[in-house]
């Protein structure tokens, strides 16, 4: 799959849907597709939320690679500058209430993929993720 979409959130969700359909079609292991769902939710409203900070128009492209044996999920955006690798994980322990917000879904992504890659160059940002659905907690007898 491939889409090039406007950073708008209800392509987000447009594109979401086209997703899953590519995952169900690869026969992608339910827990793995859910978790593929997660990831590309996380960093495509983030992308729209933070990513255009002066309110322009901005193009998200998309490309989605599922097979049974893997997925691999590719992000390219020509917002601002923003390399998710360089951020700490939050602070965890205590009370919700009391920490501050942000950070959290994409330290949750981080952990989720098999492999996480951040590139900028003349284009934008470059995301790259690659899920092992072998690895999911319900794929295993």
């Amino acid at each position: 799959m491939r889409l090039c979409i406007p950073n708008r959130l209800e392509d987000v969700f447009q594109a979401l849907e086209h997703a899953e359909t590519v995952l169900d079609h690869a026969d992608v292991h339910d827990a793995c597709r859910a978790d593929v769902r997660l990831v590309l939710e996380e960093l495509l409203v983030n992308t729209v939320r933070h990513g255009y900070p002066d309110g322009r128009h901005g193009t998200i492209e998309i490309k989605l690679e599922a097979c049974i044996s893997a997925v691999r999920l590719e992000l390219r955006d020509d917002g601002k500058p923003f390399n998710p690798l360089k951020h700490d994980p939050p602070d965890l322990p205590g009370d919700l209430a009391d920490r501050e917000i942000g950070g959290l879904g994409l330290h949750l992504a981080r952990s989720i993929a098999t492999d996480f890659e951040y590139a900028r160059d003349a284009h934008g940002n470059r995301v790259v993720i690659r899920f092992d659905p072998t690895l999911s907690d319900e794929s295993s007898p």
